[in-house]
């Protein structure tokens, strides 16, 4: 059975998309940033002296750069509408820039959020696909079918 999907990009979809993907390296910069910030605290309180740059250091690792790196994300994902295809051997998707198809083996997992699911790839990458126009029932055979040829279904 193949399912096929044409959906126009809906903005929030892709921000909790990417808030989701990004999950790992945005973690990694705010605890930096908490380290840094914590340096600059002890350095304050044993010398006395405020530390300038270990403070901008440490602003800029826990905030700046995770916000950097989700607007800038989010920003570069297509704006066209696009159709992904769903079928027992992997997942498809075309759009007037691209086309890229991969088999059920590329994902390492596949997680269920609100309105689309989000088959992973690595720690980086990811192809969301929104289920607005999919049935519940479907949306499970895409979970079913994602099982049965070894991608881990992460669910809510």
């Amino acid at each position: 059975m193949q399912i096929q999907i044409t959906a126009t990009p809906d903005p929030a979809l892709i921000a909790a998309a990417v808030r989701r993907g990004l999950r790992r390296p945005v973690l990694a910069f705010r605890y930096a940033g908490w380290t840094v910030l914590l340096a600059a605290l002890v350095v304050q309180l044993t010398t006395g002296r405020l530390a300038p740059f270990l403070l901008a250091g440490g602003v800029g690792l826990a905030v700046l750069v995770p916000m950097l790196l989700i607007n800038i994300s989010a920003r570069g994902a297509e704006r066209t509408a696009t159709t992904y295809q769903i079928s027992e051997s992997g997942v498809a998707s075309s759009s007037a820039q691209s086309s890229h198809a991969y088999a059920w083996r590329a994902f390492r997992s596949v997680e269920r959020l609100p309105g689309q699911l989000v088959f992973r790839r690595s720690d980086t990458q990811y192809l969301p696909v929104p289920t607005a126009g999919l049935t519940p029932g479907q949306v499970e055979h895409v979970l079913a079918l994602a099982a049965t040829n070894g991608v881990a279904v992460q669910r809510p």
